[in-house]
């Protein structure tokens, strides 16, 4: 979503972007998204931008007219939870894998954004006109993983539920935690990423499975269709 993206175009869940790619635009996304993390997204200008990628402030408007379009790139580059689901939802294997390996992935990609998921959200909801994707992509990632349960209540591997309202509660759980991971409470304990992705996929999955004994294997099963999936896209 950088300068010539129009406001629909899609976000999905943010993540960190990977290394510099070089180009000046590269270098404002990687500059921008350390500031970020640093200052917090309201707080970061774009003349701090512009001076910590090295450029002028007019080179830096020339790739992006507003704070709010490198925002926009970060995330567009970044959706691997979304493709993910929707990798996995049409297909063949165990349906609670599936589901372990959609929640697993969309965790770790919340704890690897440069901004909390609420603050993001709260960018999202106070201009609708430049962030209507996040909201259309975040409905696509409720309906697929909202799928996936269905199939398994369907198949037998997942206790009767309300798909919709399981979906909620295990998308919640990521956010919540995330925020935990990122802001721990004073007097408790601290979680890496990994242990908040698995804690969340652990929880969700332990109150759906009509057998809990089968989570280890459904975990690690989880672990290697995500790996092959990844090799797939590369």
């Amino acid at each position: 979503m950088g300068s010539g993206k129009p406001a629909g175009s899609t976000a999905g869940r943010p993540r960190l972007s990977g290394a510099a790619g070089g180009s000046p635009r590269q270098e404002i996304i990687r500059e921008a998204t350390a500031l970020f993390i640093a200052k917090g997204y309201a707080e970061t200008t774009m003349s701090e931008i512009a001076r910590s990628a090295g450029l002028r402030q007019s080179s830096v408007y020339y790739w992006f007219a507003r704070k709010e379009h490198i925002l926009q790139a970060l995330l567009e580059e970044n959706r691997d939870s979304l493709q993910l689901a929707q990798a996995l939802e049409p297909a063949v294997d165990p349906a609670a894998v599936r589901l372990y390996a959609v929640l697993h992935a969309d965790a770790v990609q919340l704890c690897a954004s440069p901004l909390d998921f609420y603050e993001f959200e709260r960018v999202a909801r106070s201009q609708p006109q430049n962030f209507g994707a996040f909201f259309e992509d975040y409905g696509e990632l409720h309906r697929l993983v909202s799928s996936i349960i269905r199939q398994g209540v369907d198949s037998g591997e997942l206790r009767t539920a309300d798909p919709d309202a399981a979906t909620t509660a295990a998308l919640s759980l990521n956010e919540g935690l995330q925020r935990h991971y990122r802001q721990p409470l004073p007097g408790l304990r601290t979680y890496t990423a990994d242990d908040v992705s698995a804690l969340s996929a652990d929880t969700t999955l332990a109150s759906l499975l009509r057998t809990p004994d089968a989570l280890p294997g459904i975990r690690t099963g989880a672990a290697a269709l995500a790996a092959v999936n990844s090799r797939d896209e590369s």
